[in-house]
């Protein structure tokens, strides 16, 4: 009766200790929870000051969710969504490697095996030009062209009353206009000298093509596939192509500093919302909410909250592709390293910086988001970035810190629990001896 007693108290102890503090697991995430309480307002509000910056959306995810947000300026809605320029590349990359994964198609197929159309370099007529060229930069296309802007930005122009000098067509029957020598808007600077496969030069054009792919391999436009494959079972339901699509207070107003087109002007001009026609290389829109759960995606092994967009091994395939940045060496979906990945579309700046792969105890990411066109507001979105990054180091240590104090605690209370039975234990046995 005694071994019994003994043997039931034994497990009350362990059950007593579990009660008290349930598992001492995913203690980061635990210290997740501690507030992230960056003093970044006054620096953040001068920067905006600084670069004539009406309204700026910013937040900071850390592991699997946002744990900090703010915004500033004119429309301070957390909620708001801004045009995001080339991070749309990020997107267009992700559906490639999609139809990849499934066998759809090649990285190393001739884009001509999909395109209704022959897509050469005019120099250069027999080398084929393949989907990974394409994503990395390689396929002899310049960045864009003048006439490029003029026709993707054509609606706008037409509502700001600018002339638009070009005919230009509609999507996506303007890409073979535009780039092939017979088409009706061919314009030769929309080639480089390169020939494709052996140089990297960034190119809008070429992300456009590979837009265009998406919808041809899948009997889909872009915009409906990436609805059905990315945006919604990410749960991203502020992000799409046409403004139309979202209540116009949710969508942040476009602005252009006139002083860099017209130095007699002050300030920043509104523009109209406006949808642009360059699918696959920077027509996106989205909040800091939606871009947070697609970062998860790269933050997490392909897995965003539970929902598997890419397999480990296709992410790893295609993280290790180099592309046209900064540097040789630097990889396709610029998330870390310098920079991050950024866009800027017309009245629009946009920044995602991710800090993994060693550099912090658990993935951190930085969204920044900015509704205004001149060239400084990159600047002024990276130095945001720059800004946060400290205060998330040091908010890296305080959460190890944490993590320290909340297992000593859980330590100190399952031994207290152990003291208390052991006690009762001692007064059991007395009393059956007595």
């Amino acid at each position: 009766m005694l071994k019994t007693s003994i043997g039931i108290l034994s497990l009350s102890i362990v059950v007593i200790g579990l009660f008290v503090h349930p598992v001492v697991i995913g203690v980061h995430e635990s210290c997740s929870l501690c507030p992230f309480q960056p003093n970044v307002d006054e620096d953040i509000l001068e920067i905006m000051e600084q670069h004539y910056i009406p309204s700026t959306t910013v937040a900071v995810v850390r592991s699997n969710s946002i744990i900090w947000a703010k915004g500033y300026g004119e429309q301070q809605r957390l909620d708001l969504i801004h045009m995001v320029g080339s991070v749309t590349k990020t997107f267009t990359a992700t559906a490639i490697f999609q139809l990849y994964e499934r066998g759809v198609l090649g990285l190393d197929d001739d884009v001509n095996d999909y395109l209704p159309f022959s897509l050469r370099h005019p120099n250069y007529t027999e080398t084929p030009i393949t989907i990974k060229m394409l994503l990395q930069h390689r396929s002899g296309l310049s960045k864009d062209t003048d006439q490029y802007w003029y026709g993707i930005a054509a609606v706008v122009l037409q509502e700001l009353g600018w002339e638009n000098p070009y005919d230009w067509l509609t999507y996506p029957f303007w890409i073979e206009g535009h780039l092939t020598p017979n088409g009706s808007l061919y314009n030769s600077s929309a080639w480089t000298a390169h020939e494709p496969g052996t140089n990297r030069f960034y190119s809008n054009l070429g992300y456009d093509v590979l837009g265009y792919i998406v919808g041809l391999a899948t009997g889909q436009t872009i915009w409906e596939y990436l609805q059905e494959n990315i945006f919604g079972p990410l749960g991203m339901q502020s992000t799409g192509y046409n403004h139309t699509d979202f209540e116009a207070s949710q969508l942040a107003v476009p602005y252009i500093y006139m002083y860099e087109m017209d130095p007699d002007s002050e300030g920043n001009e509104a523009y109209p919302h406006h949808s642009i026609l360059n699918y696959g290389a920077g027509g996106l829109r989205s909040d800091i909410f939606d871009l947070a759960r697609f970062l998860l995606v790269f933050l997490h092994e392909g897995v965003s909250n539970g929902t598997r967009i890419l397999e480990k091994g296709t992410l790893e395939e295609m993280e290790d592709l180099e592309t046209a940045w900064l540097a040789p060496g630097n990889p396709l979906i610029q998330w870390g390293g310098w920079g991050g990945t950024e866009g800027d579309a017309l009245a629009f700046h946009a920044k995602v910086h991710a800090y993994y792969g060693g550099n912090t105890t658990v993935p951190y990411g930085v969204i920044t988001l900015l509704n205004q066109g001149q060239d400084s507001a990159r600047d002024a979105a990276f130095s945001i970035t720059e800004l946060l990054r400290v205060y998330i180091h040091d908010y890296d240590v305080t959460a190890l810190d944490c993590t320290d104090g909340w297992i000593l605690q859980a330590a100190l209370a399952v031994a207290a629990s152990a003291a208390v039975a052991v006690i009762a234990l001692v007064i059991i046995v007395k009393r059956r001896t007595v």
